[in-house]
C-alpha cells in the first residue's frame, strides 16, 4: 500500500501525524509526506518527504488573510476563531493544489492523509478517486473540512468536483475528551522531533519542576509577554522552572529569578517526563502530550483552540485555567501539590494508553482497500 501524508507548514500540524505514518512504514507500507516551505521541518520526522507548495509559508499566508488583524484574540467566539483559522490554512493550501496533483499522479498513492487545515487534500482525492482520511490533532477541528471545502470552493468547481468525496476521520485522543467521533481513534504517542537533552534531565534533585512553553507558533507571532506575570511570582515558588522557549528572545522578561532556567529546544515529551507540571499556552499538541504523559497542567488560553483544549481539560480535572494576569505563586502551589489534579492526570493517561497503539492501527488503513 501507498500513503501519502500531507499537512501545512508547521510543526503542530505536521508532528500528530508521524507516529501513524511511521507505524506504517515500519509494517512495510509505502509512505510519503508531501510538505510545505519550511520543508525543513520534516526532516527529522525520518521519512521522505517532497515540497508542494510555491516558496511561502503560513505566516505569509495569514498575513494576506488577517491584514493587520491580530489572530490571537480572547474577543472572539470560538467560530469566529475557527473560521478566521480556516481562511487562513486554507490561503495557504490553495498554492499546493497543483503540486499535490502532480506528486499524487507521479507516485500514485492508494490512500491520503491529511491534518485538517490542509485544505488541498481532500480536493486530491476526490479528483483521483482514491480515500482521504482527515487525521485529527486535538479536541476538536470544528468542522474544519466542510468550511475548507466552501472556501476552496472556486478550485473545486474548477477540477469539475462538487465538493470533497467522503473521508475518514481519525481521532488521537479518548472520547472523553471529544474530537469529531464518528471514525477512528488511535492513541496519542507523543512525537516533538530530535534535539538535544540536558543530561541533568533524567535524574531528579530535591526540587520539583514546572515546565513552561508557549509552543511553536505563539511566542513567534504573539511575543512572550504573556510570561511576565508568571515570571515575576516564580521565585516565590519552592520548584525549578523550566522555560521551554527554544531561541525566543528573553528580554522581555527581564531579569529571571535563580529558581528560573532558560532552556534550548528540546523535545517536549522528554522534557515533561522529567516534570511534575507543565504550564502552557492551551495548544492541542502540549495538552496532549502533556495528557499522555500524565502531567498536570495549567492552561494560559490566548486565542485559537485554546479555549476548547482548556474547557477539555477542566472538566477531565487534568487542568487548571487562568488569564495571564492572575498567575501567582499560590496557584503554581497549587498546580504542584493538588492530589485530585494528579490523579485525573493519572487516569486520564490510563484511558489513553488503553487505545490502540499507531501499531495496532495500521489494519483500518489495510481494510480502506480491501
Amino acid at each position: 500500500m501507498r500513503v501519502l501524508f500531507t499537512a501545512p507548514g508547521s510543526v503542530g500540524h505536521i508532528f500528530p501525524l508521524v507516529p501513524t505514518a511511521q507505524a506504517l512504514r515500519a509494517a512495510g507500507h509505502d509512505v510519503l509526506f508531501a510538505g510545505q516551505t519550511p520543508i525543513e521541518k520534516l526532516r527529522n520526522v525520518g521519512l521522505p518527504a517532497v515540497d508542494v507548495g510555491d516558496g511561502t509559508d503560513v505566516n505569509d499566508a495569514f498575513a494576506r488573510v488577517l491584514k493587520g488583524v491580530r489572530f490571537a484574540s480572547g474577543e472572539r467566539s470560538e467560530d469566529e476563531t475557527m473560521e478566521l483559522a480556516a481562511q487562513g490554512f486554507a490561503e495557504h493550501g490553495r498554492v499546493t493544489v497543483a503540486g499535490l496533483l502532480e506528486v499524487a499522479r507521479g507516485w500514485r498513492p492508494d490512500v491520503v492523509v491529511h491534518a485538517p487545515f490542509q485544505a488541498a487534500a481532500p480536493l486530491v482525492a476526490a479528483e483521483l478517486g482514491i480515500p482521504a482520511v482527515m487525521h485529527n490533532f486535538g479536541v476538536t477541528t470544528g468542522g474544519v473540512a466542510a468550511r475548507m471545502a466552501r472556501i476552496l470552493g472556486h478550485e473545486y468547481a474548477a477540477h469539475g468536483l462538487e465538493g470533497p468525496a467522503e473521508h475518514t476521520v481519525v481521532d488521537v485522543l479518548p472520547a472523553s475528551l471529544g474530537g469529531d467521533g464518528g471514525g477512528w481513534r488511535v492513541r496519542y504517542v507523543p512525537f516533538n522531533g530530535g534535539g538535544t537533552v540536558p543530561a541533568d534531565l533524567f535524574g531528579r534533585g530535591p526540587r520539583r519542576r514546572i515546565a513552561v512553553t508557549l509552543g511553536t507558533v505563539f511566542a513567534q507571532w504573539e511575543g512572550i509577554g504573556a510570561l511576565s506575570g508568571l515570571i515575576d511570582q516564580a521565585g516565590r515558588v519552592d520548584a525549578e522552572i523550566l522555560l521551554a522557549l527554544g531561541d525566543t528572545d528573553l528580554a522581555p522578561l527581564g531579569e529571571l529569578p535563580a529558581n528560573v532556567r532558560a532552556l534550548s529546544w528540546v523535545p517536549l515529551n522528554e522534557l515533561l517526563e522529567a516534570c511534575d507540571a507543565v504550564v502552557h499556552h492551551g495548544g492541542s499538541g502540549t495538552m496532549m502530550t502533556a495528557a499522555a504523559l500524565g502531567v498536570p497542567q495549567l492552561i494560559l488560553p490566548q486565542g485559537a483552540d485554546h479555549f476548547a483544549n482548556a474547557a477539555a481539560g477542566g472538566a477531565a480535572g487534568f487542568a487548571l485555567t487562568s488569564s495571564t494576569d492572575e498567575v501567582d505563586a499560590e496557584l503554581l502551589d497549587r498546580l504542584l501539590g493538588d492530589d485530585a489534579l494528579r490523579k485525573s492526570a493519572t487516569a486520564v493517561r490510563a484511558e489513553i494508553r488503553a487505545m490502540p497503539s499507531p501499531a495496532e492501527f495500521v489494519a483500518n488503513f489495510e481494510g480502506l482497500l480491501t
